[in-house]
């Protein structure tokens, strides 16, 4: 502080008793211009990841380093420096070394997911490091850590959502992606199935309106389309999306949402998680974890069902075959038949809305999907 205050009275223009000239202007010292204004993010972002790839960092700093990282690339900015700055290898490679230990993956699927959510030009950076097939090895349920296996579903959750592109890349060879997914429904950790549940209902949900008369108007509140307006066979629909390009004489600039405008139906990941449904028994998955759910907890001593898993399922059951009018086999609406008759008989239909956050219109769309 008294180097600073010493350079504000050299530079200060007061020399009013005339006894010395003025003194010679002095550039202020680098370290006190961080000390003052702080490091620029870019500069924070190289000396964090520096720090995370040091082995021979204590593991509690290298943890540190990685946390602040993440805050750092809350903003979407910083998210795309990641690029820039070639910290993409570094960071897969923290999740990838086998000398890494487990907090370490996990704060590094933490930060890569924080910098891909809704961030389609962090996405597109991250899926040329060819991810998935690392992101998707955490899901094995033999892993010793259901911390990590739930970070990864993070990770994966801001890979994959609004961006077709890398949905479609789950069917590729040797990723077995929806495979993975699948049987993630069925993970020790409840935790796990209810992030996995999650995501595949926001992949399976239209980002443009149904606009078949055949689909019931209801199907938007769940679906959470924006524009019920459109109509006619002209709009895009999740049988069509919208795949014109961008209007020619509008520029499209370089930000991390010019993908979209590029190519509009790169959000629409409705169509493609439609069809993975039907060709991997998804729902078979689905509906096994709501009617016979497996044991949750360290021990598996957690043998009631999981509300919260069993309300998301339930909304993804509707956007399949409701929203998305997607077939039901004669066994798997047996099966969610009997099951909602055993609810119905241990407590009252109202109830069994409240806790499935259906309205009783909703809920008699659905029911006639079971007939």
């Amino acid at each position: 502080m008294q180097s600073i205050l010493r350079w504000s009275l050299e530079h200060s223009g007061d020399n009013a008793t005339g006894d010395r000239p003025p003194a010679e202007r002095k550039d202020l010292d680098p370290a006190i211009i961080d000390l003052i204004l702080g490091k620029p993010d870019a500069e924070q972002m190289k000396e964090d990841m520096a720090i995370a790839v040091d082995e021979s960092k204590d593991e509690e700093e290298r943890i540190n380093a990685l946390d602040h990282l993440e805050m750092l690339i809350e903003h979407i900015d910083n998210a795309n420096d990641l690029e820039k700055l070639k910290l993409w290898e570094p960071l897969q490679s923290l999740v990838t070394k086998e000398s890494s230990t487990l907090d370490i993956k996990t704060q590094g699927l933490w930060v890569i997911g924080t910098a891909v959510q809704n961030n389609p030009s962090a996405q597109d950076s991250f899926m040329s490091h060819n991810p998935l097939p690392t992101l998707l090895s955490f899901l094995d349920p033999s892993s010793p850590s259901a911390a990590i296996r739930a970070k990864a579903i993070y990770a994966l959750s801001g890979l994959l959502k609004h961006n077709a592109p890398a949905v479609e890349a789950l069917s590729g060879p040797e990723v077995d992606g929806w495979i993975r997914l699948r049987n993630a429904l069925q993970d020790p950790s409840i935790s796990v199935r209810r992030k996995t549940v999650f995501l595949l209902s926001s992949l399976l949900t239209p980002s443009t309106a149904v606009t078949s008369e055949a689909a019931p108007p209801d199907a938007l509140r769940i679906a959470g389309n924006a524009d019920a307006s459109s109509s006619g066979s002209e709009a895009p629909n999740i049988l069509s999306p919208d795949q014109r390009p961008a209007a020619t004489n509008d520029p499209i600039f370089a930000n991390s949402h010019s993908a979209h405008l590029h190519n509009p139906s790169r959000h629409n990941t409705a169509q493609l998680t439609l069809a993975a449904f039907r060709k991997y028994n998804i729902m078979d998955a689905v509906i096994s974890g709501l009617t016979s759910p497996l044991p949750h907890g360290n021990d598996g001593e957690n043998t009631e069902a999981d509300a919260d898993f069993e309300e998301k399922a339930i909304h993804l059951l509707y956007t399949y075959s409701v929203t998305c009018r997607g077939e039901l086999s004669k066994t798997q609406k047996d099966k969610v038949k009997i099951w909602i008759q055993s609810d119905k008989e241990k407590t009252s239909e109202s109830q069994l809305l409240e806790k499935w956050n259906l309205s009783k219109e909703e809920y008699t769309i659905l029911d006639g999907k079971l007939l």
